[in-house]
C-alpha cells in the first residue's frame, strides 16, 4: 500500500507531460490539465511523504 502514492505520481506525471505534448487529446495542448496532473503527482508525493513519516515512529 506504501507504493501506492508513488505509482500514481508517476502516473500523473506521465499524463501531464502527454497533455503537455498534444497526445493524450487530438484537439491539441491543455496547459491547465498538465499542471493540474502535476500538482496531483506532487501532492501524491506529499502522501507518500507522510505515510513514511508516520511508519518511522
Amino acid at each position: 500500500m506504501k507504493s501506492l502514492p508513488l505509482l500514481l505520481a508517476a502516473v500523473f506525471v506521465i499524463i501531464a507531460i502527454l497533455y503537455w505534448t498534444g497526445h493524450f487529446i487530438p484537439s491539441g495542448v491543455h496547459t491547465r490539465h498538465g499542471i493540474v496532473a502535476v500538482v496531483l503527482a506532487l501532492l501524491c508525493l506529499v502522501w507518500y511523504r507522510f505515510q513514511s513519516a508516520a511508519a518511522t515512529r
